[in-house]
């Protein structure tokens, strides 16, 4: 009899189930990486993709700004997966919202973006000018160069024309004539980025007269990193005395590449709390980077670590104990915190640097270095706050600094931009090496590691974007990657037995540069 009832009521189930209505989810195209790709006095070039097909036809619906009860739409020419289309018979000096749109099942569906174009000046009558191919060619310095062409190029005085990329200006050789009777200029400039689309400008007489996409592509020394995957557990691994440790789930583990094995050989301690990812050897002891105290700020009273409000760790490979070092101690009654915490090894020394920042004074970059007699940590100085750094690396006995330093015009403070600085390590003083980026232009991108690569600086900015520093060339090269990697987060480089290794957050590849 239950079996019964068991079966009368899965038949019910299934007949409220077969009654449900389903409803089909219909995933609509969508139309994605518009680029401006021309803009001239009476005409706008455009491009853009579809996420999916399936469209019935395409195009830009586009007005007027201050009259957006009057417009027009175009329909776009489908090249493989690109879009392309050119509005004419604009108003110069006129702006216009342009916004794609996909016709599908019958339903009309917009762009999410409104494009705002605004025409150039009226172009002059008295010569053309444009590009026989849009691309432009840089190599491992920065230094880029591109083509334009055009009639009557020799009539026209030179210094009413300007080339800009943002906002700095072209060198400009002098127009040579081409067999097809034409004229050619050669431009060049500096671009710090990797390969990429970007629009450059013309001007004549201080009017804009053309807007071009141009396509940037590496044409340098092509330097290669190539990453294989190995067997290594993820997490980050620290190196002593040529043996792998890793420090997680409360244990200390020694780990053997080889077999791929794991001895617990200490456990830590629930006071330790959390160990860091990042450390460094010197001798017997492996130095975590210095973190902050948990505590609420400001801080009225002394708390339960004697003022304290940074510590850092150490573990004893040979003793195989903990030992904690506090660092900071300004009992400063404001809201006040701490940032770019780094630390390194350095002619047999440790150091550690972090950034004190208050509401009231500012910044202040603080450098601390360890006393192996006093077995403590010291603050021996400062260096420059207009400069931030996490990276620093040690070469040949001498000290340098990956960050981003601060970019002035005129005395005024209007970004920051990546700086490779040589460090005095007596008192800390920062001499700029190399700048990536103008001040009109700026690279505002932080190396996230860095490491001493056969005495030169290997750098990644990202997980798909590494260069190398030549110190004695002082050159910044991007070096080529034979994977993409998916990965989110990067947490570093290191060296094991005369080998380079980067670690992701669940992978770890050995490094070689060819």
């Amino acid at each position: 009899m239950g079996n019964f009832n068991k079966y009368l009521y899965l038949l019910g189930l299934v007949f409220l189930m077969s009654a449900c209505k389903t409803e089909k989810n219909e995933v609509f195209p969508r139309v994605i990486n518009e680029a401006i790709t021309s803009v001239r006095d009476k005409e706008i070039s455009m491009t853009y993709q579809i996420s999916s097909l399936g469209y019935t036809k395409s195009g830009v619906r586009y007005y007027k700004k201050d009259n957006p009860g009057q417009g027009n739409s175009v329909e776009a020419v489908r090249e493989g997966d690109i879009f392309r289309l050119t509005l004419n018979e604009l108003d110069p000096e006129s702006t216009y919202i342009l916004v794609a749109y996909i016709e599908y099942n019958g339903n009309t569906i917009e762009s999410e973006h409104k494009n705002e174009i605004t025409t150039t000046a009226p172009f002059p009558e008295d010569f053309t000018l444009f590009w026989p191919t849009p691309v432009a060619t840089y190599d491992e310095t920065g230094r880029f160069t591109t083509v334009v062409e055009g009639k009557n190029l020799q009539d026209i005085n030179l210094r009413d024309l300007k080339f800009l990329y943002w906002m700095d200006t072209l060198h400009m050789d002098y127009p040579k004539a081409t067999k097809n009777g034409t004229y050619q200029i050669n431009l060049s400039g500096y671009y710090p980025y990797r390969d990429g689309n970007h629009m450059l400008r013309v001007l004549y007489k201080e009017k804009e007269i053309i807007g071009q996409a141009i396509d940037f592509v590496y044409k340098g020394k092509d330097l290669a990193i190539n990453l294989k995957k190995t067997h290594w557990k993820n997490n980050y691994p620290a190196i002593c005395n040529e043996q792998v440790y890793y420090f997680w789930e409360k244990s200390v583990s020694l780990y053997d590449p080889e077999t791929s094995t794991l001895q617990n050989i200490a456990h830590i301690p629930d006071t330790m709390r959390l160990v860091p990812m990042r450390s460094v050897t010197l001798g017997n002891k492996i130095f975590f980077q210095t973190q902050p105290i948990g505590h609420i700020l400001p801080s009225l009273e002394p708390d339960i670590y004697n003022g304290y409000e940074l510590f850092c760790q150490s573990f004893d490979v040979n003793k195989r104990e903990f030992t904690k070092y506090y660092l900071s101690r300004p009992q400063i009654k404001e809201a006040h915190g701490y940032s770019n915490l780094a630390i390194f090894v350095h002619n047999n020394a440790v150091y550690q640097t972090y950034t004190l920042t208050m509401n009231s004074r500012g910044v202040k970059n603080i450098v601390a270095k360890y006393n192996p007699t006093k077995d403590k940590f010291e603050e021996i100085g400062t260096f420059d706050r207009n400069f931030t750094s996490d990276c620093f690396v040690s070469i040949k006995g001498k000290l340098y600094a990956l960050g981003i330093a601060n970019v002035f015009d005129q005395g005024f403070n209007i970004g920051y931009t990546f700086t490779i600085y040589a460090v005095d390590e007596n008192n800390f003083k920062l001499t700029e090496l190399y700048r990536i980026g103008t001040t009109n232009q700026t690279f505002p991108h932080a190396a996230v590691s860095a490491i001493n690569y056969n005495d030169e600086i290997v750098l990644a900015l990202d997980v798909n974007n590494f260069m190398i520093y030549n110190i004695s060339k002082k050159t910044l090269s991007p070096l080529r990657s034979n994977i993409v990697s998916d990965h989110t987060y990067f947490l570093g480089m290191f060296t094991y037995k005369d080998k380079y290794y980067v670690n992701y957050e669940s992978s770890i590849y050995e490094m070689s540069i060819q």
